[in-house]
């Protein structure tokens, strides 16, 4: 089978011919229709995340069918499934097991044309949703249902701003806090990525790099945000902070821009703050995100589509950063 093989780090991603995986005990065999990259893909390439093994076929995100199992499961040959990157997380809601890991390293992933999974990684793909919108949903969609939904509660009708919407999970965040009826505000460095946000409904959106952002920010809240969703830490986030409404929650997931200022506790303490790490999720979140997306018809942002072949223009597309939505491998298979 055609892959894209990370052969060392700081190289670009090349199509080699390696052999169809064969399964273990309780794995399935998936023909890959359509996979999508992810900020992780980018740190791995660059030697810059944990536990990193050569060669490796990375991807996270898949779509396909499945077509062939080692024992059980008869019944998912021949369906069309969406691919659960989260491998055991363990038995705690709250926090993922020791043993945790992701799809796509140390395990190969979902840039192949055959990838072999675990049982428990299959779920029906949504019927509403592309193949290249369902490869697109499941890495950023779960990590933004978890901050949303999970570590920030949130509540219908409540005001939620987004960091760096265009990003994979900064959009998905944004269209589900949209799809559960929240007020929405967004921030880009980019107009045309605010004003997209705008037309799906969002209030309004600032430029996180003009001068007197959190100013404009905390007009448009009308009395602070109840959630804030943040990936980029950095010298940004104590402004963050002062944003939010009493009671408010701040989720975060990365720190992409680096460590945090000094921030006062007196900003925080009296109005009962929440500031709240967060981490891509669980199974059984994943299932509710599924449900959720089903019921409210929401649709991921695709950026782009390549072929596997062009694998390497995909990743530097990431890397520059002018992406909206989600970058998406279309494997071939049919």
């Amino acid at each position: 089978m055609k892959a894209l093989v990370l052969e060392s780090h700081d190289t670009d991603p090349v199509i080699r011919e390696v052999p169809v995986p064969k399964l273990g005990p309780g794995e399935a065999l998936v023909r890959v229709q359509a996979a999508a990259l992810n900020r992780r893909d980018a740190w791995i390439r660059r030697g810059k995340y944990p536990g990193i093994v050569h060669p490796i076929i990375l991807g996270s995100d898949g779509y396909g069918i499945v077509e062939a199992v080692a024992d059980e499961g008869a019944e998912w040959v021949g369906q069309a499934v969406v691919l659960c990157p989260s491998i055991n997380w363990g038995e705690r809601a709250a926090y993922q097991s020791d043993d945790y890991e992701i799809l796509g390293l140390p395990r190969n992933g979902t840039f192949a044309e055959y990838v072999a999974v675990p049982l428990p990684l299959l779920y029906p793909a949504p019927p509403h949703l592309s193949p290249t919108e369902a490869a697109a949903l499941p890495l950023a969609g779960l990590t933004a249902w978890r901050a949303l939904m999970t570590r920030g509660a949130l509540q219908s009708g409540e005001r939620v701003f987004v960091s760096g919407v265009g990003g994979g999970v900064a959009t998905a965040a944004a269209k589900l806090a949209l799809a559960a009826d929240a007020e929405l505000v967004v921030s880009s460095s980019r107009a045309h990525k605010i004003d997209t946000a705008i037309s799906w409904g969002a209030k309004g959106g600032v430029d996180y790099t003009r001068e007197g952002w959190r100013k404009e920010a905390q007009r448009l809240s009308g009395g602070g945000y109840d959630v804030i969703i943040d990936s980029a830490g950095g010298d940004d986030f104590g402004h963050l902070a002062r944003l939010l409404a009493p009671g408010g929650r701040l989720v975060f997931f990365g720190g992409t821009r680096g460590a945090w200022p000094s921030i006062l506790p007196q900003h925080l303490f009296f109005r009962q703050i929440s500031i709240l790490g967060s981490t891509m999720g669980s199974p059984h979140e994943f299932s509710e995100l599924l449900s959720f997306t089903s019921k409210h018809s929401v649709r991921p942002q695709v950026d782009q589509v390549f072929n596997l072949a062009e694998g390497a223009a995909a990743f530097t597309r990431l890397e520059a950063g002018e992406h909206f939505g989600k970058i998406v491998l279309a494997v071939g298979n049919k």
